[in-house]
């Protein structure tokens, strides 16, 4: 039978598909673990942590590449409630609607600007893979204005995702994600400590001046941790979200014209994006105790894997699962976020990114459509997936009819 770690770089819906079908808890040789594809159970695993415990603690070499144990990954039971409590109250909508308005639309404006008056682009290249480091360089207090700086760290992002992606297993990956955090040290830990005497207008300074009391200590190690987990969190799979939006506008351009100029019709169709195409597909648990789930016994040390990109597409929770339709009820029910204890604490910046994003792309141009002369865009990745390239050829708003 096929398996799921077979489909790096490929479309898995089919294979959610087939396995949906047959039930929404599988067992696969391949991944050594549990899939858990229905969306009652991928909801019911993140929530009771007591049962599937999220183990990125445990994980070989977790430690070097997340930044030290106290990172808002690692940590377990109130401690990390106090932290992913903390990092929420930093990224509520009010507060990511004062970061649009502070510096994020200018992120995205100077961007754009940048493509001149080209109308042949890649925009994965030149706008959706570079935005969220950006906006994540300047939240942080970086020089995001030196692109060798942000490429670099988009880089180490990469190589540490990839390191996840093995769960702790491939050396090499290990050594590779060691080396790419102990560079991302380098350019954190100095701005760490000059904030700490002289604080300015970013998260780091936020860090020095509200964190003590998050937990027991609070001092460098700990605004590291969390400034790692930010970075690695907050760029790489904001990237992935704003690919697959500017995806499905150009292979649906008929929704252009249905959200351009409206908000709120923008953050809809975001949404359904963000069900349609989840940025991260999978997440790991592994079982604390003998589990029963929907009829499956899972043993205690069991690896699980929550299939958020196929429970956002189980037809028993969403009619016609696999069409784009920007008036499905429950706009924010899926679960590319997560829900429950990990929830993703920028959840509400990706989605402060995705409207500004969408919003300057429309006001700029009337059209957005493939260029049939360049490379066509494929899915790729493995836990977190995108489509690229975006090749596309852009028709100015200045020249409508």
């Amino acid at each position: 039978m096929q398996s799921f770690k077979d489909l790096r770089d490929e479309n898995p819906y089919p294979f959610f598909s087939h396995r949906l079908q047959q039930g929404p808890v599988h067992w696969d040789d391949g991944m050594n673990a549990w899939l858990v594809v229905g969306y009652d159970e991928c909801r019911y695993v993140q929530l009771h942590e007591t049962e599937f415990a999220h183990p990125y603690s445990e994980l070989n070499g977790a430690t070097d590449v997340y930044g030290g144990p106290r990172g808002v990954l690692l940590l377990q039971g109130e401690q990390h409630h106090s932290v992913h409590n903390f990092l929420l109250q930093r990224f509520t909508p009010g507060i990511v609607r004062g970061y649009r308005a502070k510096f994020i639309a200018d992120l995205v404006r100077q961007r754009l600007d940048a493509l001149g008056d080209r109308r042949e682009v890649d925009l994965a290249e030149d706008v959706a893979g570079v935005v969220p480091s950006d906006v994540i360089g300047a939240l942080l207090g970086l020089d995001w204005r030196d692109e060798d700086l942000m490429a670099k760290c988009r880089t180490w992002n990469t190589t540490m995702f990839r390191w996840t992606e093995t769960f702790g297993e491939d050396e090499q990956a290990y050594e590779d994600a060691s080396q790419a955090a102990r560079q991302l040290n380098e350019v954190l830990l100095p701005v760490i400590r000059a904030r700490r005497d002289d604080p300015r207008d970013d998260l780091i300074s936020v860090f020095w001046e509200q964190g003590q009391g998050v937990l027991d200590s609070w001092g460098e190690e700990e605004i590291l941790a969390q400034s790692r987990v930010l970075f690695f969190a907050g760029t790489d799979t904001t990237a992935h979200f704003l690919k697959n939006t500017i995806y499905v506008l150009a292979e649906h351009p008929e929704y252009q014209d249905a959200i351009r100029g409206d908000e709120r019709k923008i953050a809809d169709f975001g949404e359904e994006v963000l069900r349609y195409l989840a940025p991260v597909q999978f997440r790991v648990r592994v079982a604390t105790q003998d589990v029963e789930l929907a009829g499956t016994l899972i043993r205690k040390g069991d690896r699980v894997h929550p299939i958020n990109g196929a429970a956002n597409r189980d037809p028993r929770h969403y009619p016609q699962p696999d069409d784009v339709d920007l008036d499905r009820p429950g706009k924010k029910d899926h679960v590319a976020f997560n829900v429950g204890p990990r929830y993703c604490v920028g959840a509400a910046l990706s989605r402060g990114e995705e409207v500004e994003l969408v919003k300057q792309l429309l006001d700029r141009y009337q059209r957005i459509s493939w260029n049939p002369t360049a490379e066509p865009p494929r899915y790729r990745g493995y836990m977190p997936r995108s489509f690229s390239p975006l090749n596309v050829l852009l028709e100015p708003a200045s020249v409508r009819a």
